[in-house]
């Protein structure tokens, strides 16, 4: 299975002169390494044709952005829990893989944000007319994915709004390595559901066809994120890609062929 995925693109001669005499720290670098734990379709996920390369909306971005920018990429790939600690290490210049843009990652890392996301619950497809909300959930196992403290969060603020205020058992999280991991646990009744982003659910439940059933959303939302340090000197070159890639309707097309509501897309944001 190939881990390292090079894609190889030359700048021309004008572009490598302006480089070397440029000075303003905006100026995007020759190449980056960004890292994904491809795991969260449509976004970004391995071609079950061919398990080494990486497919979803993510992916188109990054590959729209750095023709329009004129920069190299390495895809690398990695455990969901390993990917901001390769960020934070220098090991990797950029995460791209569905993080969630929170007040306690950003004590530590900047965002580009491009999507609009949220949770959601899936359930057996036989439990969909009784598990309609968190209520129903009190006492029973959901799974999440292991190293996201946004899911840990969300289950445990329904259980104590929901479960333990109300005097009925908590509900109980069981972290996975990733999702492909929790699908078998729900299908066999260990879970009783799924807790995850609302686009990565609504792909297992198509893939899945009558299996399972997206029972109830979480009624709050997030911002979704390109991960880079904090002394990041190419956030500025990579956020006006960002923003070309919004605006030319590129973004919106690849969200259609991906069933991605075009109406999730930040169109417009600020650091």
């Amino acid at each position: 299975m190939t881990e390292t995925t090079p894609f190889k693109k030359l700048l021309t001669a004008s572009a490598l002169l302006a480089a070397a005499v440029t000075t303003a720290p905006a100026f995007a670098a020759d190449s980056y390494v960004i890292a994904t734990s491809a795991d969260f379709p449509p976004l970004s996920y391995r071609d079950s044709e061919d398990t080494s390369k990486i497919i979803g909306f993510e992916m188109d971005m990054i590959e729209a952005m750095s023709e329009h920018g004129g920069w190299d990429y390495e895809l690398k790939t990695s455990a969901f829990n390993g990917l901001l600690p390769s960020l934070k290490s220098g090991r990797v210049d950029m995460v791209v893989s569905d993080i969630y843009n929170t007040a306690e990652r950003r004590k530590s890392v900047d965002f580009i944000n491009y999507i609009e996301n949220g949770f959601a619950v899936m359930v057996r497809a036989e439990d969909a007319d009784t598990l309609t909300g968190y209520d129903a959930m009190c006492g029973k196992n959901i799974g999440i994915l292991t190293g996201s403290a946004p899911e840990m969060d969300a289950v445990t603020a329904a259980s104590e709004k929901h479960c333990e205020s109300q005097g009925k058992p908590a509900i109980q999280p069981k972290s996975y390595p990733s999702v492909a991991q929790e699908i078998p646990q729900l299908a066999n009744g260990r879970l009783s559901g799924i807790l995850e982003t609302l686009t990565t659910l609504a792909y297992a439940q198509s893939q899945n066809e009558g299996k399972f059933e997206i029972a109830f959303r979480d009624p709050n939302t997030t911002k979704v994120g390109i991960a880079i340090r904090k002394d990041s000197d190419f956030a500025d070159a990579i956020r006006e890609d960002m923003a070309w890639y919004m605006s030319s309707g590129t973004a919106d097309e690849n969200a259609k062929k991906w069933d991605i509501p075009v109406e999730a897309l930040i169109k417009t944001d600020s650091p």
